[in-house]
């Protein structure tokens, strides 16, 4: 069955480029496009022209922007086939966003003799896809460039895929209302001190390392003055990493210098972040766009692009993962949905949700280090790669509907579990503490332990504390049941 658009551009000029979702084909079988799960299909009589040109106009009215694609085209097209295009139909839409598209992606210029008259026509649809909020046009082809980025980074996110409700401001406005709720200030600070050490906590966890408790308390500071930068530098993002790190031996002084990668246990790379080469270029574009108030205007949007992107870039050696975690507080605080000082604890959620986290995750590594070529022996020795492009052009769209998930759950359960558990403990450590002459460590296990535990204190942490009489641990389950609201019937098969 033929390929047409961009499965043909890919498939004619062997194109470095991860494969496309949704390949559009040429079936004698419909008289209609018709949309399956895993391809498009086209009539034999759909009007498109066998060139090179022919199949890139059709796949931007018919399949959308795929810049990966466009930017790796680009350096095969002669530019001249372009001009005699535009010279044929100077009005043509889908020409003129091709010839503004590789003035754009190339820097080069085109010396168009035929330009067009009338309105502007969008780069990108406004009805497919998230558009800047302050978009600029391009006289010369009557095009307005509602990309979210640069040339140099532009992530492209699916209107699709944006969740209709509840909204990121509904939820943040949530957020607030809830912690507003504890009107003891001491209870208030306490929570918040909560929420910021289990974000901690869990973005290690996420990492598998379990930080001293000067690295945690360094890394709470962190995100308590979470967007109070103006501007992301190289030198902020350094010092950043030079406090989430594990030791001084992983502090750099710089963005990386040399290629890095991960692999698994076996030895095997599961995931090469942008070339060394390219590194350079593409933290340029991602500094553009993270410090843009004016393109990007989607909070949601920008918190996922800029933090995601961040990891795929992957611009040290060590603490990617945590820093690209804390990008997405710095996203929120700094667009004042959030106020600074207030922490919605994202990663304690995805730390409960590791495998959509990472299947997230390897739905961009995999298919975009397939595209490497290497030799593995003690190091990983590359032969070829794909350039940036997957890296600098990604497609988003999954990563926001993940990350709006997350912050839905921590704010509906996470942060009213959490104030829960606080107000609960507060509760059964004062009452406790005004019967029993206990000592305040042993106190507090003892209602940590049966809480955990559905409101029961197992034989084995009963034998643990058999210097006790036995009524006073009956009395600890029973006002830690009380306190926290659980039955006896929770825990009656717990011992």
């Amino acid at each position: 069955m033929p390929t047409i658009g961009y499965a043909q551009l890919i498939s004619r000029l062997s194109l470095a480029v991860r494969p496309l979702a949704k390949p559009a084909e040429i079936s004698g079988s419909v008289n209609r496009r018709v949309d399956s799960a895993d391809r498009v299909l086209f009539p034999r009589g759909v009007a498109i022209e066998d060139t090179l040109v022919g199949h890139l106009e059709f796949a931007l009215r018919h399949e959308g922007v795929n810049l990966e694609v466009i930017d790796a085209l680009f350096e095969h097209l002669p530019p001249q086939d372009l001009l005699a295009r535009l010279n044929a139909a100077p009005n043509g839409a889908h020409i003129r966003r091709a010839c503004h598209l590789w003035e754009w992606l190339t820097g080069q210029e085109l010396p168009a003799e035929a330009l067009p008259a009338g309105g502007y026509v969008d780069l990108f649809p406004a009805d497919d896809y998230v558009t800047a909020g302050q978009p600029t046009n391009d006289r010369k082809f009557r095009v307005r460039n509602n990309a979210l980025g640069t040339a140099d980074f532009s992530p492209v996110v699916r209107r699709a895929a944006l969740p209709s409700a509840p909204s990121l401001p509904e939820l943040l406005d949530k957020a607030r209302e809830t912690l507003a709720s504890v009107t003891d200030p001491s209870l208030h600070e306490r929570a918040l001190s909560y929420l910021y050490l289990s974000e901690t906590r869990s973005s290690f966890e996420i990492e598998r390392e379990h930080p001293s408790s000067d690295k945690q308390e360094r890394f709470v500071q962190l995100l308590r003055r979470a967007g109070e930068t103006m501007q992301v530098t190289e030198d902020w993002l350094v010092s950043l990493q030079n406090a989430v790190v594990r030791d001084v031996y992983s502090q750099e002084a710089s963005y990386r210098t040399r290629q890095n990668w991960l692999e698994d246990a076996t030895g095997r790379v599961t995931f090469f972040p942008v070339p060394q080469a390219e590194l350079a270029r593409a933290m340029r574009g991602w500094d553009a766009f993270i410090n843009d108030d004016h393109r990007c205007t989607d909070v949601l949007v920008k918190a996922a692009a800029a933090a995601f992107g961040f990891v795929y870039l992957h611009p040290f050696m060590d603490g990617n993962g945590r820093l690209h975690r804390f990008l997405i507080h710095h996203v929120l605080t700094h667009s004042g949905l959030l106020p600074t000082g207030t922490v919605v604890p994202v990663s304690a959620v995805i730390l409960k949700n590791i495998p959509a986290y990472l299947e997230v995750l390897s739905g961009f590594s995999l298919p975009v280090t397939r595209l490497w070529r290497y030799v593995r022996a003690e190091e990983a020795h590359v032969t070829a790669h794909p350039g940036s492009r997957a890296y600098r052009f990604f497609d988003a769209s999954r990563e926001v509907a993940f990350l709006h998930s997350m912050i839905q759950q921590a704010v509906e359960d996470e942060i009213p579990r959490e104030l829960a558990w606080l107000s609960g403990y507060d509760k059964a450590f004062a009452q406790l503490d005004a019967e029993f002459d206990l000592p305040r460590k042993d106190l507090s296990a003892l209602i940590r332990m049966a809480q955990s535990n559905e409101g029961r204190l197992s034989v084995r942490r009963r034998k643990q504390y058999s210097h006790l009489p036995a009524d006073v641990l009956d009395r600890v389950e029973e006002v830690v049941r009380e306190s926290f609201g659980l039955t006896p019937e929770d825990g009656s098969e717990a011992r």
